[in-house]
């Protein structure tokens, strides 16, 4: 009898561990797209160095190391997953074309995940020639587009990244501009139109650098910009204000 129950104890601890491991929860965090081809530039599903787990051409990356791991990593979280998160930032630079170099056209493009690290990076060959390369905002120099992706092949990777997630930026209209793409409005989370932050400036659309300042104690666009850091930036104060943020978002998109 003794050794009977003893066995019923065994068999009812094998089935606790069971039961445990069937209702583990699983790991939520996003994989790859698999309509992106992965042998041309494409992210790798085992992360190996820098260069190979982002789309990366043309990009130095030593660049996107240092801004994760330099003094800057107030907006990054160095532990965090490397790969594509439900929650993107993305921000673009671009440099001018026409007589005047007033109109912009894409130059790079930078999406991070909702950890601060770069999933994407791209120096993006100019569709028309450019007459203003805006290198002291910009940060784009001539070399920097001789080789570069295709503008095509740039618009198509990165509607394949933000489909079906929610997008952070600062004055995201003015990236999707040139990058002749659109987003659904209920997954925009634009830092130069959240209401608080505008509350800063008078109501007014705050600059980027100004909220990096006064919310987080980062200085970011000190002089020539990064689409990296800008993206970082602005990731950084949506998760900082992503409770109130998404749940102001709720509300507003149940009021419709």
């Amino acid at each position: 009898e003794a050794a009977e129950k003893e066995e019923k104890i065994k068999k009812r601890k094998i089935d606790n561990v069971s039961s445990e491991k069937q209702f583990k929860r699983k790991d939520n965090k996003l994989k790859p797209s698999r309509n992106i081809n992965n042998n041309s530039n494409g992210i790798i599903k085992k992360k190996k160095t820098i260069s190979e787990d982002i789309w990366f051409d043309g990009v130095d990356a030593s660049e996107i190391m240092d801004l994760e791991n330099g003094e800057d990593n107030k907006l990054v979280k160095k532990d965090g997953y490397s790969g594509i998160t439900r929650i993107v930032a993305m921000d673009c630079e671009m440099v001018g074309v026409g007589d005047d170099g007033r109109d912009s056209v894409l130059a790079r493009v930078s999406l991070v995940n909702q950890f601060g690290k770069c999933i994407y990076d791209k120096h993006v060959k100019a569709r028309e020639d450019v007459t203003d390369y805006r290198t002291f905002v910009s940060g784009i120099r001539p070399a920097d587009l001789e080789n570069a992706e295709d503008f095509e092949v740039v618009q198509k990777e990165v509607a394949e990244i933000i489909e079906g997630r929610i997008l952070v930026g600062h004055a995201l209209w003015n990236d999707f501009q040139v990058l002749f793409l659109n987003h659904p409005k209920k997954c925009i989370r634009d830092t130069a139109k959240y209401k608080p932050f505008r509350n800063l400036t008078a109501g007014r659309s705050p600059g980027l650098r100004i909220l990096c300042k006064k919310i987080l104690g980062v200085d970011v666009q000190k002089g020539e910009h990064s689409s990296v850091q800008d993206a970082q930036a602005a990731m950084r104060l949506y998760t900082m204000h992503k409770k109130h943020w998404e749940a102001q978002a709720y509300v507003k998109l149940n009021k419709k």
